[in-house]
């Protein structure tokens, strides 16, 4: 089993520090899945840091921060990045009233923790976040999509790269290469706007009915989405 990298432990011990009043040694330690050994060396190193950890020896004590204690930056994967841009740019299309009078400079602070090569590709994500009409056809069979699937498919969709995936549909299951240039959310669907290399023309997929999915060397241009939906004609209407 790959052995979670210190820093994000630590995270994880601040935040669970942070969700309630005391802890024990031992209670961390069956959270993290570590020894106590591994808990008390953690905890070490907040203290290094600066956390103000307090503990109380003996029976009825425990391992606390002090109430309104800040806990320091957090620290997020380049995964947790893009997942977190992919939920603003949504807010942002949905024009979010909880949102919007702070999406701007959430974005932009996003945005600076990506390498410069990738930046542009960042500040042009929420353009590739469609919004559509209900899809009334769909709400009795739409399904939460394949917690396997959805990985490659956003690693596929911020990288720019060819996805190969398996597709159901009508009973019927295909292999097939797509580009995927936008995500359409048409109520409670969420469809991949695609150029399918199968097909060799542009096609719209239930991200519900991918049932595995790899991501692909081969990169894309990512093309113009009003000449991509015009070529669905009443399949886009129709949702």
């Amino acid at each position: 089993m790959k052995r979670e990298p210190v820093t994000d432990r630590l995270d994880r011990v601040l935040g669970l520090l942070a969700s309630r009043p005391s802890w024990t040694a031992p209670e961390l330690a069956e959270e993290l899945g570590v020894c106590v050994r591994t808990v008390r060396r953690d905890l070490s190193r907040l203290s290094a840091r600066g956390v103000p950890i307090e503990s109380d020896a003996g029976r009825g004590g425990g391992i606390r921060v002090p109430p309104r204690t800040g806990l320091g930056r957090v620290q997020l994967s380049a995964q947790e990045l893009l997942d977190l841009l992919l939920a603003l740019a949504l807010a942002e299309r949905l024009e979010s009233p909880l949102l919007l009078s702070t999406l701007k400079s959430l974005r932009q602070k996003l945005a600076a923790s990506f390498p410069p090569e990738e930046r542009a590709r960042v500040g042009k994500l929420r353009r590739r976040i469609l919004v559509g009409p209900t899809s009334r056809n769909v709400t009795a069979t739409w399904k939460p999509p394949r917690a396997a699937v959805l990985r490659p498919l956003q690693e596929s969709f911020f990288e720019q790269r060819a996805l190969e995936l398996t597709y159901r549909s009508n009973d019927v299951r295909t292999v097939r290469t797509v580009e995927p240039h936008y995500l359409l959310l048409s109520w409670p669907a969420w469809y991949l706007l695609v150029w399918d290399h199968l097909r060799g023309a542009v096609r719209m997929l239930r991200v519900d009915r991918i049932e595995s999915a790899s991501v692909q060397a081969a990169t894309f241009q990512v093309r113009d989405s009003e000449s991509m939906l015009a070529t669905l004609g009443d399949i886009f209407a129709a949702l």
